[in-house]
């Protein structure tokens, strides 16, 4: 048997107790879960109540043995159910079938009994406590005083500062039929109780006895130092007694209140200066997009939007004690605040602000750090949590600011020439030299040669206008083009950034009416200032797109202008 044969096998060996030792640990996880439960766990001698014995499990009907029951319980013959259910284990549906066992029970003494745990295959149910009174009649009287339906709060902390928030969770156990429930919140002087989040609903059993339960989450704000009581939350409603299917019922109301607290409230300390923020954390960070690794300083483009978020968590603090974050920028940038959004977590108010910053101009701009004083309720400490700022050197957009230049144009130069030797010598006529038709043709070809001249110029001239005109044309149609697609698209950068782009390429026309020019400046800041103030707005484009149409109609005139005056009067 060669080497590489020989570690197949034994892969393989592995492989099969790996996949054995899975089989039994999904077996184990996957057993069976048995339960038992009562209808009352407080009974007089020889009262008839009912036990039930459950497993989620096809199993024999003979597998519940009963015997353990005696001598200190007489039981009846055990009806025996069994239905099935469909739950979702997150790939499909999975049939779950249920067994379970009904059977009247009697006490046989007084006293405090126990009804034994039961082995059903490989599930065990737990052992309940049955108090035995005397008569039945005991037993209600004891079942009243020791009601099914219960309450408590819990507060995570007693002594707090002014302005600091506690948590207050209540939990409510309900093992009767309940209606009109309702609870009332915490209350006390001086302090603000505010429900976070919503109710939270399950089941269990206690002692045999199955009970539904209520769980909400108050937090508690102190307004003013002292010695506060903080009165506990109220349960209240009506209990349903008797069977509402044989119209033989009878409701019976009831009233629980969780226990008191005393709290401490501190003051503000004397010497502490700024906003007052008690709390025993206070997380403040940043991001920039686009992303700068951390930099303290980076460039930038004119028009280029640069977005800030700030994310702050604050805990034991209420929303409507979270600081308002403003900041003072240079006037050689625009900045818009986005609406703050809000969250709670695990006793955290998180507070999330994204700010746009759009530098104007070039240079040398500093974006100011962030710090926030705080109180740290644990140290008994001032504290002060900050993020840097940012220096951006801006420069011009290249591609925002770049103008076609028409191509150079080229005029042909003037021939030079030198004059010849002529063998031909003018004949002397009465001692005076006559230059003979040569004057008169050469004038003639000077003046044949100018005109020619003068139209190839101006052909030149006119296709030269002709090109750059065309050009202008290309590129006023793709801004425009680019313009309206993110007025379509609503995106309020891509709007500013090409129109920025666009009123480049217009200025000598717009130059001819500067109301015009300012009045769409105005509209723009109006898009801006709707897309990122606090109470951010839809934005309407209809008074821009009026606007613009209106300077196409200032571009049509004076390129008419321009060709006509290209006409001789004359």
């Amino acid at each position: 048997m060669n080497r590489l044969s020989f570690g197949k096998r034994i892969a393989s060996s592995w492989l099969y107790i790996a996949l054995i030792l899975s089989a039994l640990v999904s077996t184990q996880a996957m057993a069976a879960q048995a339960e038992a439960t009562v209808s009352k766990n407080v009974v007089g001698v020889n009262e008839v109540f009912q036990l039930t014995v459950s497993v989620d499990d096809s199993v024999n009907t003979n597998s519940l043995d009963l015997t353990p029951l005696s001598p200190d319980f007489a039981y009846g013959r055990p009806n025996t159910n069994s239905y099935s259910s469909f739950i979702s284990n997150g790939s499909g549906l999975k049939s779950l079938t249920t067994t379970t066992w009904t059977v009247a029970l009697a006490a046989t003494k007084v006293g405090t009994l126990t009804i034994p745990a039961f082995q059903i295959g490989s599930s065990k149910t737990d052992p309940i406590t049955i108090t035995v009174l005397k008569s039945a009649k005991q037993s209600q009287s004891a079942k009243a005083n020791q009601s099914s339906i219960s309450i408590e709060g819990i507060n995570d902390k007693s002594t707090i500062y002014v302005g600091e928030s506690i948590n207050y969770r209540v939990r409510i156990l309900i093992g009767e039929q309940m209606d009109q429930a309702s609870l009332a919140p915490p209350y006390g002087d001086g302090l603000t109780a505010t429900q976070v989040g919503q109710d939270a609903q399950n089941e269990v059993v206690q002692n045999g006895r199955r009970y539904i339960v209520i769980t909400r989450n108050y937090q508690i704000t102190a307004n003013k130092p002292g010695s506060i009581t903080l009165h506990g939350a109220k349960f209240s409603g009506s209990v349903i007694k008797g069977s509402r299917g044989f119209g033989s019922t009878l409701t019976m109301p009831v009233d629980k209140t969780a226990k008191n607290i005393e709290l401490t409230v501190k003051a503000k300390p004397a010497n502490y200066q700024g906003l007052w923020l008690p709390t025993p954390d206070l997380q403040l960070q940043q991001t920039w997009q686009p992303t700068f690794n951390d930099n303290t300083e980076v460039d930038a483009k004119v028009g280029e939007p640069i977005t800030r978020t700030l994310t702050l968590r604050i805990k034991n603090i209420a929303q409507s004690s979270m600081p308002n974050i403003s900041l003072t920028y240079p006037n050689t940038v625009r900045s818009y605040n986005e609406k703050p959004e809000y969250s709670e977590s695990n006793g955290y108010t998180i507070m999330t602000l994204k700010q746009v910053i759009i530098p104007r101009e070039t240079g040398k701009v500093v974006l100011p750090e962030i710090a926030i004083n705080w109180w740290n309720t644990q140290t008994e400490k001032e504290q002060v949590t900050k993020v840097t700022g940012l220096t951006l050197n801006v420069t011009a957009d290249p591609n925002a600011s770049a103008t076609i230049v028409p191509p150079a144009l080229t005029t042909p130069e003037a021939a030079q020439t030198s004059p010849k030797a002529d063998n031909h010598l003018p004949a002397l006529q009465n001692g005076v030299m006559h230059s003979g038709y040569w004057p008169w043709a050469t004038a003639v070809f000077a003046l044949l040669w100018l005109i020619t001249l003068t139209l190839l110029i101006k052909a030149r001239k006119a296709q030269s206008n002709t090109n750059t005109m065309s050009i202008q044309t290309t590129v006023n149609t793709d801004i425009d083009k680019a313009l309206q697609q993110a007025l379509a698209e609503r995106d309020a950068i891509k709007v500013q950034t090409y129109f920025k782009q666009w009123k480049q390429h217009q200025q000598t026309k717009l130059a001819t009416n500067p109301e015009l020019a300012s009045e769409l400046d105005n509209v723009l800041a109006e898009i801006m200032a709707s897309t990122y103030s606090q109470d951010r707005q839809q934005w309407d484009d209809k008074r821009f797109q009026q606007l613009l149409k209106q300077v196409a109609q200032l571009k049509m005139t004076s390129s008419q202008h321009s060709a006509l005056s290209g006409l001789d009067p004359k």
